[in-house]
């Protein structure tokens, strides 16, 4: 039986061949794209196939896009360095927060103010849209036998080379805090649809990651989204370690996917004492947060959720069976 195609309007049917035929109303054989200001967002054309029906319709898809990460610094001798630091695939926007909080999890900078410019000493005509260059301060000196890694990072797998408990054990990041039964577990069943509320982007394409910070009464202070999960939470964390008040406030960080130990390696680098996900964690990451006092939670769906290290800090409410 022969396709039927539903819903057309009048004068779509060059459009709709041109459709079938694999090019669009300009002559190319790629889709039809048109990019939003954040250019985090691409419109395309579709056909959506239902049984025998056809339908032709816009849809939105999330952008990913290479960014460059230069970095200018000073070496151990004083001496003025640029290093072409990587390459991460990311959904454009939020790149100063994206930066920053990378910076933080891999150890080249303790603290959002050692940057002291991105690609502020540059002119209109050397600025690029997918590549920032960051001056670190003068004050810090980058041991790079410390933080030596792989020069490509990708959104979807967070490809490091270097991490590792070890290399964790031996950097100064923050203690914990180890208050007991401050957070309620009505709380934490309320984070996931808090943040679910408000995530535009995933509302608009259905294709992205999404990560909330929030106090310890569940008011969410900052959102950050992404294609890739380590890109999403490294823009949080880089937004919380921007802002003094999200980083006295900031105590539980929920997301949308699963854990994986590098995850959770960039929360206890922040100082976050509590990770809540959607999703399961791995092995490594129930690990390192035994290791270093994480409460770490997951499968907060659907009315119930999954305690796996780190009950102390929750405060159950008890029911009258």
């Amino acid at each position: 039986m022969a396709l039927g195609v539903s819903h057309r309007k009048s004068g779509e049917s060059q459009e709709i061949k041109a459709l079938e035929a694999g090019v669009d109303e300009y002559g190319s054989s790629e889709s039809f794209q048109l990019y939003t200001e954040a250019s985090s967002v691409m419109a395309c054309s579709r056909q959506q196939i239902i049984g025998c029906d056809v339908s032709l319709s816009i849809d939105s898809v999330v952008v990913e896009e290479p960014l460059q990460i230069i970095l200018n610094y000073l070496d151990l001798d004083g001496i003025p360095k640029e290093r072409e630091y990587l390459v991460t695939m990311r959904t454009p926007g939020d790149d100063r927060n994206l930066v920053t909080g990378l910076l933080l999890a891999e150890g080249v900078i303790q603290y959002a103010s050692d940057i002291v410019g991105m690609n502020d000493h540059l002119d209109l005509d050397e600025l690029a849209p997918n590549e920032i260059t960051v001056r670190l301060s003068p004050r810090l000196r980058v041991d790079w036998s410390k933080i030596s890694r792989e020069t490509s990072s990708f959104s979807s797998c967070g490809v490091c080379g270097k991490s590792s408990m070890k290399s964790l054990e031996l950097r100064d990041i923050p203690s914990l805090d180890t208050q007991s039964h401050w957070l309620t577990d009505q709380t934490v069943l309320a984070l996931s649809n808090n943040l679910r509320q408000q995530q535009a982007l995933f509302e608009t394409t259905g294709g992205v990651h999404g990560g909330g910070l929030f106090d310890e009464d569940g008011q969410l202070l900052a959102i950050s989204e992404d294609i890739g999960r380590h890109n999403a939470l490294d823009k949080l964390l880089g937004a919380r370690a921007r802002d003094n008040s999200l980083t006295e406030l900031g105590k539980v960080v929920m997301l949308t996917s699963r854990i994986s130990f590098e995850l959770v390696q960039k929360v206890l680098v922040a100082g976050v004492p509590v990770l809540v996900a959607a999703g399961a964690p791995s092995n490594l990451a129930l690990n390192m947060a035994k290791r270093f006092n994480l409460t770490l939670i997951g499968f907060n769906q659907q009315g119930r959720f999954n305690v796996y290290h780190g009950a102390f800090r929750l405060r159950l409410h008890k029911t009258n069976k």
